[in-house]
């Protein structure tokens, strides 16, 4: 089910030359986690880094600075298990910057981190320009499943949908 809430956003994935694939047991050993079987499989179907032709926004659970008008944001992408955005390379990057309870599991707008709590699985929004550590996480979804399931295709992705202004450029606000 999550493969096709997936596709029906345009879902696939990033190539970009890298032939290194680690295994999902590698992966979650090295990150110190458990993945759903529903999530396992995504990973091995699309295997590197999974953008989207449709765009992908979520509504979070708790409101965050960053929410539109709407109170949705913008996914960037998933990080998958081969490529330059693989889950264990992101999450080496975040390290000490990211919660310890927290594994990185994809990028949401101006490189803020979409992450999955060990303990509990839940999946929060990182806000890194968050001033206080405590503040810096909001939930979005009870589990992974839950939150690949409420992805919605971004609007602002066709062009029909923005203003354009006598200068040609478009207006996003």
């Amino acid at each position: 089910m999550l493969i096709e809430s997936l596709k029906s956003l345009g879902a696939r994935s990033l190539k970009d030359g890298s032939q290194d694939k680690l295994s999902i047991s590698q992966v979650e050993s090295e990150l110190n986690v458990k993945f759903s079987d529903s999530y396992r499989s995504v990973l091995e179907s699309y295997e590197n880094s999974i953008v989207f032709d449709h765009g992908a926004i979520y509504k979070p659970v708790e409101k965050s600075p960053v929410d539109n008008t709407d109170g949705f944001q913008s996914l960037e992408m998933l990080y998958g298990l081969q490529g330059d955005s693989n889950l264990v390379s992101r999450n080496k990057m975040y390290k000490g910057q990211i919660p310890k309870e927290c594994v990185v599991i994809g990028e949401s707008v101006g490189g803020n981190q979409v992450c999955l709590s060990r303990a509990s699985g839940k999946v929060y929004f990182w806000f890194h320009e968050a001033e206080i550590e405590d503040h810096s996480l909001f939930e979005v979804a009870e589990s992974v499943n839950n939150f690949i399931e409420g992805l919605l295709p971004d609007d602002m992705q066709n062009s029909d949908k923005r203003e354009i202004d006598e200068s040609g450029s478009f207006l996003d606000f």
